[in-house]
């Protein structure tokens, strides 16, 4: 069964109180030893997974942290592990950037190594929202970075942007994506603010160091944006994704179709594309332990039930522009449950989806409160 894959560099040059990833500051050597480490995991997955012959990779994903911070020929000594296990020529490889860790010569040797697509981490254009957020970059390091990916043959660029910090005005959300628009990427990714509870603006809300934007206001915003980029090409094609055509993630919709994918590295996350899942520990320091004493690296193992299976199936699919397709969900579920659906999508207010008797689709409106469509749907399947 084609399989993506996905491997974790958790270095960062410094931690964003936003982000609920797993992730550190390195000390000396720590960029080299997890590239050994995750390498080592990586050659123990290809001794077990030997009796496969063939198999194909959908694509590859380097994600984090901030995996730019590597160099160039420890990215290609990974994407060589990654080819062990099957083959990566022509496929989709994915670096994740941020603004001021590359050079145009570094992202040249990028290009030589077999990455084939940047997904670089603006955040924002804006200096007090690039404050908020704790990031190390400016916007002109942004553009510049931009450049040089261009510079160095990469066409395939996606950009990222958060909105919905304190205090954020329609126009500063506006010049934000003016100013993504000015540099014409391939592919953009625009995300709300979410105030994880382990993070530190997670905490800050609890303490009311700061105050949320009014969810009616988000929603305008995340409404000008969808009407922006679609007049400007972009296809909305996913809650929080849009692409030109032909340049949608790959990778991304991997999760969004449940596909296999394994993940490498500290913190990991694999699936089997059926029901059962796995997860790496979220330690380095155990993670090299298991690695040297030639343990499972896999900190817990579960498998959904057939509720929780159900629910993820319609969640993923209503993320996407396609939705659900009832020929699909008949195949997948049989005809009663196809029928639940299809009457609980109908009584959802008529702003929020598109139903007939073939398709259920969101609106953008409808991706906006996602989350309290998919409560009032799974209250009535």
């Amino acid at each position: 069964m084609p399989v993506a894959v996905y491997l974790h560099l958790p270095y960062c040059r410094r931690l964003c109180p936003y982000c609920d990833f797993f992730k550190k500051v390195p000390r000396t050597g720590e960029l080299a030893r997890i590239v050994d480490l995750i390498h080592s995991e990586l050659s123990a997955l290809s001794e077990r997974e030997s009796s496969v012959s063939d198999r194909e990779i959908i694509s590859v994903y380097f994600g984090g942290g901030t995996p730019s911070l590597h160099a160039p020929e420890q990215l290609a000594r990974l994407l060589n592990g990654v080819s062990k296990l099957g083959d990566v020529q022509g496929k989709e490889v994915t670096l994740e950037a941020n603004p001021g860790t590359l050079t145009r010569e570094g992202l040249a040797s990028l290009r030589d190594a077999g990455i084939t697509r940047i997904s670089l981490g603006a955040q924002s254009f804006s200096a007090r929202k690039l404050h908020l957020l704790y990031r190390d970059h400016t916007a002109d390091e942004t553009r510049e970075t931009v450049q040089n990916a261009r510079a160095a043959g990469f066409e395939n660029l996606s950009m990222d942007l958060i909105f919905g910090l304190p205090g954020e005005t329609e126009q500063e959300w506006r010049s934000d994506l003016e100013q993504l628009l000015a540099c014409e990427p391939a592919h953009v990714s625009l995300y709300n603010l979410e105030y994880h509870e382990q993070t530190p603006y997670g905490r800050w809300l609890a303490q009311g160091v700061v105050e949320p934007l009014e969810q009616d206001f988000e929603a305008e915003l995340y409404l000008l944006t969808h009407e922006l980029l679609e007049r400007h090409g972009y296809e909305h094609y996913e809650v929080s994704n849009f692409a030109r055509a032909g340049f949608r993630s790959v990778h991304n919709q991997v999760y969004w179709e449940g596909k296999p994918y394994w993940g490498i590295g500290p913190s990991a996350h694999s699936f089997d594309g059926a029901a059962r899942r796995h997860a790496n520990v979220a330690d380095v320091d155990e993670y090299e332990r298991r690695i040297l004493a030639g343990e499972s690296v896999i900190d817990r193992e579960w498998q959904n039930s057939e509720r929780e299976q159900w629910e993820e199936w319609i969640s993923v699919r209503l993320r996407r522009k396609e939705g659900i397709a009832w020929s699909d969900c008949h195949a997948a579920w049989g005809g009663i449950k196809a029928r639940e659906l299809w009457d609980a999508a109908t009584r959802l207010p008529t702003h929020l989806r598109e139903v007939d008797e073939s398709v259920i689709r969101l609106t953008p409106e409808g991706w906006f409160v996602e989350n309290e469509v998919l409560v009032r749907v799974y209250g009535e399947v």
